[in-house]
């Protein structure tokens, strides 16, 4: 009988949730930057008192990645949305 490992599992929420990351980062959106930032930062006590990350590093990193193109995103369309004013 094979076992598999808790950490081998794929996560369909957390698949969504980076899903929705990048989309909502793509768009510009506040969201983007929020979802980016719970991915890298997000931590859960252990009942040792131990507090680890709640995400895995690959997911973490794509929440760098999703925080630091949300932050471009938005500024471009920011900055587009004054010139449009301005025109």
């Amino acid at each position: 009988m094979i076992r598999t490992n808790d950490s081998q599992k794929i996560d369909n929420s957390t698949r969504n949730y980076i899903y929705t990351g990048y989309l909502t980062a793509i768009f510009g959106g506040i969201l983007g930057l929020v979802i980016g930032w719970d991915l890298m930062k997000k931590k859960r006590t252990l009942n040792t008192g131990e507090k680890v990350f709640s995400y895995s590093l690959t997911d973490r990193q794509h929440g760098a990645r999703i925080l630091i193109l949300a932050a471009i995103c938005f500024i471009l369309l920011l900055t587009l949305t004054i010139i449009a004013l301005d025109a």
